[in-house]
């Protein structure tokens, strides 16, 4: 069927008497058209430095949703819109809507003329960019983004995808010479002592608006009715085309009710591989782009599944935030009602977290204790977003789905795919599902075309040769400092390669860490090339301390200097004021192309680094990380002392933070020493205690030190205490009974420098895991697969060796 695109009389004698121009009209028209018709999006942005913008985007918003509304009922015959659906939706999205705010008046100014025009059938939702995540898993028809003051790159990758095909986005924004120069509230969120304001680089704004400029399906006029980009030629027909049908399956395990929600070919798809979870517990893994209803189908399928068991089923979500799926909950209880049941929604802060109907239970969990509680079946949505020691707790699961984006600024791509799927295919077998059609919009949608770009969220290395790894092997390659000016401001292939590596190997990204990148002053980049140019490792740092003295001050009673998170810990931690003086890098990424992995491309990057700092004058390079026994490992390993270990898990990666530091000059080597012999007293304590569930083999390596001396510190025996100790190692005495002897002696052990006894990695482990962390003979047993009497005489034997080692010395 072809709709007319026409704004009617009263439109356009409304528009005449606020003065716009018919150019202006007949722009969104033809841009409605065109989404309409092709089933996309199109953008139309307004730049002004007055409420007249907002003003003009209240006009052209309330005519769209006006000839929207009329066309509803046609939409939803072809199946663009739900049956449920009985409104516009609108999304007016700002930096501030309180009371005498610059946002407040360019909001109300632009409902003073939409709700004029678009009639009672248009509902606006207004939302500040802080609480973004209200409209997770919602759709809407048309978009007011103002970004005139203050953004976020990850504002806008989680707004824009809200549109669906057949909408419009109006973007507010200063004229384009006056917003490349100005500074941003994100900008200033970058500020950090010694730095000003000054300091801030405005790379990205000129990125976004050179991107805005490139696209198809992007118009740009301004608020006076000047046309700067327009359509090629006026359209004010639109011929809609209905979504290509889907092939229901004469016979199915789930209702056929829930097959009807489908909207594409994927989707059924994802039902059939649930359906075949029913009579055979097994394991799926479900990937796709942003936008192609996977949380959604996923949702539906889960209730199939839950109603196919036919019995009291417990269903566990996870996801790295309980904001990803709030989709998923959303279709799950659309699902319920379109099979009669009255579900229960428990909410908390505006997200639902849980949904009951008989029996039939889903919850979300942190990803950290998800896998410890029970259930029918597990559902891991965004799991690229989750660390890979985590995602392995699910793998014994009987019913568990692993689903994830594999482009988005959750953070996807070779972490879940190599290391996670590459190791599970060894334990178990299970079924993989990718969905390429996307359900909010057609394929080739301009709009996310522009997003993937001007976000890199589709960044990726460059493809190594048979060549480039004999250059690896050879060590041919150089360290460089890239010109960030040059990698922005020309678009270079170089920036979507480094930031491509820190897709494909780390866990987790967001496009505002690629902001963070271009403008903050004091981050920087580093990359490892090979000798034909090719980066191979990616580096990012960030210049701490030099902190004034006066700040220093503030900071020893409780105030946090931004982007100072090395000083400000040795200052609060180990109470080193000096620290905070000295100058050094932190390596907040530092991460290697995923097919080079394993061949000394990190440590021979690090290496490097360090002869820049040296070189600069600098006196320490530091980094923190989530610490696995891999990471762990690599840091001591090229050098770095461990000084801090966070007292919590991160509740997304279920791993702690450690803080890890390598002196330069003289007297950075003094205090870094200092904190390494604290640190380590303070664990052979916290293993008892606050860190009693952390890996022994992470805490082995916790205790390594570069420095190579025992720490000095006094373990005191009474002759009491001593003569037990003989009685213990001669078989006279059990564990139990002189436990308040062996500890120093086991501390002394991880306290001592190079020069201790040797022990072999089971025996390390066993003297954290039972005398360090106190866990049962029972627990301590299974850690080594063997019986508890073995495991009682083996920890008696390596007693007795530190015992007749340490005994003379005390």
């Amino acid at each position: 069927m072809t709709v007319k695109v026409r704004f009617d009389k009263e439109v356009r004698e409304y528009a005449k008497g606020e003065k716009v121009k018919d150019d202006v009209l007949r722009l969104t028209e033809t841009a409605l058209a065109q989404a309409l018709e092709k089933f996309h999006r199109r953008m139309i942005l307004i730049e002004g430095d007055t409420p007249r913008k907002a003003e003009l985007a209240g006009i052209l918003a309330g005519a769209s949703a006006r000839v929207l509304g009329d066309a509803l009922e046609e939409l939803k015959k072809k199946r663009l819109r739900d049956e449920s659906e009985d409104g516009i939706q609108v999304l007016y999205a700002t930096d501030a809507l309180g009371e005498d705010t610059f946002g407040r008046k360019r909001y109300e100014a632009f409902r003073k003329h939409f709700d004029v025009l678009a009639g009672s059938n248009a509902d606006v939702k207004a939302v500040t960019f802080k609480h973004t995540r209200d409209i997770l898993g919602r759709t809407y028809d048309l978009l007011v983004l103002d970004m005139s003051y203050d953004y976020s790159p990850n504002d806008l990758g989680r707004i824009i995808e809200t549109v669906r095909g057949g909408g419009l986005i109006f973007i507010l924004a200063h004229p384009f010479e006056k917003w490349k120069k100005m500074w941003t509230g994100f900008h200033k969120s970058l500020v950090t002592p010694p730095y000003t304001i000054d300091d801030v680089k405005k790379r990205f704004n000129r990125r976004i608006i050179r991107k805005f400029t490139e696209y198809d399906g992007i118009y740009i006029i301004t608020e006076n009715g000047k046309l700067k980009k327009k359509p090629k030629r006026n359209k004010t027909q639109a011929k809609i085309k209905g979504r290509r049908g889907v092939e229901i399956p004469g016979e199915t395990v789930f209702p056929r009710e829930l097959y009807e929600m489908a909207l594409t070919e994927g989707q059924v798809e994802v039902l059939r591989a649930f359906e075949g979870l029913v009579e055979e517990e097994g394991m799926l893994v479900l990937t796709a782009d942003r936008g192609r209803g996977k949380s959604v189908s996923v949702g539906i399928a889960a209730i199939g599944l839950a109603l196919a068991l036919n019995k009291r089923t417990r269903i566990v979500v996870t996801a790295p935030e309980p904001e990803n799926v709030q989709a998923l909950f959303r279709f799950a209880k659309r699902a319920l009602e379109r099979l009669g049941f009255k579900p229960h929604v428990v909410e908390e802060k505006g997200l639902i977290k849980e949904l009951y109907a008989r029996k039939i239970g889903l919850r979300y969990y942190p990803p950290a204790e998800g896998y410890r509680k029970s259930a029918d079946l597990y559902i891991l949505d965004e799991a690229a977003g989750i660390h890979v020691p985590i995602l392995r707790r699910y793998l014994d699961k009987p019913r568990v789905v692993y689903s994830s984006t594999i482009h988005g600024y959750e953070g996807a791509g070779r972490g879940f795919s190599v290391k996670f799927l590459k190791k599970a295919r060894e334990k178990r077998r299970f079924s993989e599902l990718h969905m390429d059609e996307p359900i909010r919009y057609a394929e080739g949608d301009p709009i996310e075309k522009w997003l993937f770009d001007v976000l890199l969220l589709d960044a990726e290395p460059v493809e190594l040769t048979e060549e480039d790894y004999r250059l690896i092997k050879n060590g041919e390659v150089y360290f460089e400092e890239p010109d960030l000016d040059d990698w922005f401001e020309k678009d270079r292939e170089d920036l979507r390669n480094f930031v491509g590596i820190y897709i494909l190997a780390h866990y987790r990204n967001r496009p505002s860490d690629v902001a963070l990148l271009a403008d903050a002053p004091h981050h920087e980049a580093r990359v490892l090339r090979l000798k034909n140019g090719k980066i191979v490792t990616a580096i990012q740092i960030a210049r701490e301390g030099n902190i004034p003295k006066k700040v220093v001050e503030k900071m020893v009673k409780g105030y946090k200097p931004r982007g100072n998170i090395i000083p400000d810990m040795m200052v609060k931690h180990h109470m080193l004021k000096e620290f905070a003086k000295l100058k050094g890098y932190r390596i907040v990424r530092i991460a290697t192309h995923p097919d080079a992995m394993d061949m000394g491309l990190g440590s021979k990057a690090l290496e490097l680094l360090e002869k820049e700092a040296r070189e600069k004058g600098l006196d320490w390079i530091g980094s923190g990380f989530g610490a696995s026994e891999e990471l762990a490992r690599f840091w001591v390993r090229n050098g770095f002392a461990v000084v801090h270990l966070s007292p919590a898990r991160n509740p997304v990666s279920g791993e702690f933070t450690a803080i890890v530091l390598k002196p330069i000059s003289e007297r950075a080597k003094r205090l870094i020493r200092q904190a390494s012999d604290e640190f380590r007293i303070r664990l052979t304590e916290w293993l008892g205690d606050t860190h009693r569930e952390l890996e022994p083999e992470i805490a082995r390596w916790l205790f390594e030190t570069p420095f190579g001396e025992a720490v000095d510190y006094q373990i005191h025996l009474t002759d009491v205490q001593k003569k037990r100790l003989d009685a213990f190692t001669g078989k006279v005495l059990t564990y139990d009974t002189v436990l308040d002897a062996v500890k120093p002696i086991v501390k002394l052990y991880f306290l001592d420098g190079w020069m201790k006894p040797y022990l072999d990695e089971r025996q390390i482990k066993l003297l954290i895991y039972r005398v360090l962390q106190a866990h049962s003979w029972e627990e301590t047993a299974k850690l080594i697969d063997r019986t508890e009497t073995f495991t009682m005489i083996e920890v008696r034997d390596i007693i007795r060796g530190l015992w007749y080692y340490y005994k003379r010395l005390l």
